[in-house]
């Protein structure tokens, strides 16, 4: 009998570490501040959309990741941002397009370093701005 009453106790345990991980997801909640799309010549494309609560939504594909940047990291991005985008280069690879808030797109933006483009490409590679 005590073996069942640990059985049930672990496995209250579980559903109620399944139930705190599936609340602790970051879903935006703010409004959508800065986003990329990065094309590679292969066809992949790759997506990053960070909104104002600091969420973040990656997609890799069909591989999407979540995660939250700090303030530090939002502030940045904001200090870039407000320095606009700049035109790139139709040679490059991948080819980077990035809107702030709800302006045009800016197709293709160049990776000057400090931008918001290149900090939003060190995003997709690093999920984080400080590798």
């Amino acid at each position: 009998m005590a073996s069942k009453s640990v059985v049930r106790r672990m496995l209250a345990g579980v559903a109620a570490l399944m139930i705190v991980a599936a609340c602790s997801s970051p879903e935006p909640s703010g409004s959508l501040l800065y986003s990329a799309t990065r094309s590679w010549s292969n066809g992949m494309v790759e997506r990053v959309e960070v909104y104002a609560d600091g969420k973040t939504i990656m997609s890799h594909g069909d591989y999407d990741e979540r995660v939250t940047l700090p303030d530090d990291q939002m502030s940045e991005l904001a200090a870039a941002a407000a320095l606009g985008v700049d035109a790139g280069s139709s040679s490059d690879d991948p080819i980077l397009g990035v809107t702030i808030g709800t302006d045009t797109e800016v197709r293709p933006a160049a990776l000057t370093p400090g931008s918001i483009a290149a900090l939003l490409n060190t995003l997709l590679d690093s999920h984080t701005l400080h590798e």
